[in-house]
């Protein structure tokens, strides 16, 4: 890493190939990771497959979507790779997952979960009992800002917040945010106690009680699609449950998302599909690890 300012590292690549997730040759799908996807909903029925996608071209071994009969359904027809836990009333999901979470290394929770009561209910049940690693993303940070005060902090959970995600979990506006996103990133990771990854041009991730702001510098406006936050959030989870700790998982997850837009900005920034991304994460996860031999 290079120092750029007191307290604020700028990832290396280098760096970042240290944190890659060994492949031994005798390994089996089990020893890349199990991870636990919930979320969508009759509006956002793509979202956690997106987030599925993502985790599967990143290196997860099994991931499974929990989630709506429909959504699953739609997923089973686009992405046959991920194995589909189904629910009808949202209210049964927490429950369901608790009773098979030995069954996961880590979970990506609110990716087009939606903002009823019932899926409040879910995240903060979640947050508070999941014994795994977790991810929060979409839904689960407005979640989280409206049930804050009731939740305790917890060091192994990763936050993927936009700034306006991030103002609403601060109690301010977008942008304060975007006029001081070191102090955003900062505040939130010592309120939520683990590691926040602010989106954004120069993203920033930091970790509760650690002085350090990483700022990853790969990816642009070709980034800002609809799914590419999805995307991320699958990303990190699979680094997750790869076992790496949550502030690695953010940093080499939020690198792989900026180096694969990078390469689809080769072609214009235009017209980028969040699929597409989740695609160029396995091309350069590939290049990592070949800089590495």
């Amino acid at each position: 890493m290079t120092g750029t300012s007191a307290g604020h590292l700028q990832c290396g690549r280098e760096n970042l190939i240290k944190l890659l997730p060994r492949r031994p040759l005798d390994m089996h799908k089990g020893g890349r990771g199990r991870l636990l996807v919930a979320g969508g909903s009759e509006h956002y029925p793509g979202a956690p497959a997106l987030s599925a996608l993502g985790a599967l071209r990143s290196g997860a071994g099994v991931v499974t979507l929990l989630s709506l009969p429909l959504v699953c359904a739609a997923c089973a027809a686009r992405l046959p790779e991920a194995v589909c836990r189904s629910a009808e009333n949202m209210e049964d999901w927490l429950e369901l997952a608790l009773a098979e979470a030995s069954s996961y290394s880590a979970a990506v929770i609110g990716p087009g979960l939606g903002r009823s009561e019932a899926a409040q209910n879910f995240v903060a049940g979640m947050w508070e009992r999941w014994p795994r690693p977790l991810v929060v993303d979409g839904d689960g940070l407005f979640a989280l800002a409206q049930r804050g005060d009731a939740l305790s902090s917890r060091r192994d959970a990763v936050l993927t917040p936009h700034e306006g995600e991030a103002a609403r979990l601060l109690g301010t506006i977008s942008e304060a945010v975007r006029g001081g996103r070191r102090e955003a990133v900062r505040k939130l990771a010592d309120r939520w106690g683990g590691t926040v990854l602010l989106k954004g041009h120069g993203t920033l991730v930091a970790c509760g009680g650690d002085p350090i702001i990483h700022r990853l510098d790969w990816g642009g406006p070709e980034l800002a699609v609809p799914g590419s936050g999805d995307v991320l959030s699958g990303c990190i989870g699979s680094l997750l449950a790869s076992g790496l700790e949550p502030l690695d998982a953010a940093r080499l997850g939020g690198a792989l998302h900026g180096m694969a837009g990078e390469r689809l900005a080769g072609d214009g920034v235009d017209g980028v599909l969040a699929s597409e991304i989740a695609g160029a994460i396995r091309l350069v996860l590939h290049e990592l690890r070949r800089a590495a031999v």
